[in-house]
């Protein structure tokens, strides 16, 4: 592989790797609605004083709220930015911004291709650990949220059938 070859390589991967972390993203956005939802219709759903609540409603519904807080602290740190990056880059915000426009304007300029093949391996491999990160956590709190319908489905049966 020719050194231009490896340049388009690793900028494609390095904007598969970018994509792959606005994924996780978009599903964290939407866990959040659902999860929040989900809280939302339990506490609506809750009765005012614990004696009215059935021994039943109190287990599953414990279940489900434990499920959906623990699914949105995932989701949280999912969502955390992640900014440390290569130290130096070119190519990373942190890097950037740690030079004066001039500055960054002379290191492009006397920028190797070698240099920018080294500054996009490590960009491309931190960002490859930052989307693994990010659906690690993301797989957590789906686990979660799939756990908690049942126990939420049933609060919600035994709420509604005691506040009828």
């Amino acid at each position: 592989m020719n050194e231009n070859e490896r340049v388009t390589f690793l900028e494609t991967t390095l904007t598969r790797q970018l994509h792959w972390i606005g994924v996780a993203d978009s599903k964290v956005t939407f866990g959040f609605a659902v999860n929040t939802t989900m809280l939302g219709v339990l506490a609506v759903m809750a009765p005012a004083s614990p004696a009215d609540w059935s021994t039943a409603a109190a287990i599953v519904a414990s279940f489900a709220f434990t499920l959906e807080v623990a699914a949105l602290l995932f989701l949280s740190f999912a969502s955390f930015p992640r900014t440390h990056g290569p130290k130096g880059s070119l190519l990373f915000f942190g890097g950037i911004t740690q030079r004066s426009p001039d500055q960054y304007k002379e290191a492009v300029q006397s920028l190797s291709v070698e240099a920018y093949i080294t500054d996009l391996t490590a960009q491309c491999h931190r960002n490859a650990e930052i989307a693994a990160q990010k659906f690690a956590w993301v797989q957590r709190a789906l686990i979660c949220v799939y756990l908690s319908v049942l126990p939420w489905g049933l609060s919600i049966w035994f709420l509604y059938g005691t506040s009828s």
